[in-house]
């Protein structure tokens, strides 16, 4: 039997976090977390092959989030993709040299976002194969 690949959930709306859920739950193995602190805490935990990471959240945004785990190396290899409500490009540019890998723009359609996870996970399986 194959492992599931291992996608934490990072985000405070919980609509959206269920959007993610069913869209996702039938390949993947779930993680869920509704604030950036309990993101690191579950990430150390089970260390995911992808993370999805909203930008806008209390306390601790995305961006402090992503850069938190960027600067371990555990997570090197882990897949970090913001999804973020705002559309404005200097946003979207500190997303990306914070460390994201991509980014999911608010509204999304459930067919693209699957679509995209699936995307990225084939992009980082073949670069791992070639290492």
């Amino acid at each position: 039997m194959i492992d599931k690949k291992k996608v934490l959930i990072v985000e405070d709306e919980e609509l959206i976090r269920k959007f993610f859920i069913e869209i996702l739950e039938y390949k993947y193995e779930l993680h869920v977390a509704s604030n950036g602190d309990e993101g690191i805490k579950i990430a150390n935990e089970v260390v995911p092959d992808m993370i999805l990471l909203d930008i806008m959240m209390p306390q601790m945004d995305g961006f402090e989030v992503c850069t938190s785990l960027r600067n371990d190396k555990k997570f090197e290899k882990t897949i970090i993709v913001m999804v973020t409500g705002l559309s404005d490009r200097d946003s979207k540019m500190k997303a990306l040299k914070m460390g994201a890998d991509d980014i999911i723009a608010k509204p999304f359609n459930p067919i693209d976002v699957r679509t995209k996870v699936q995307l990225m996970f084939r992009l980082r399986d073949r670069l791992l194969s070639a290492e």
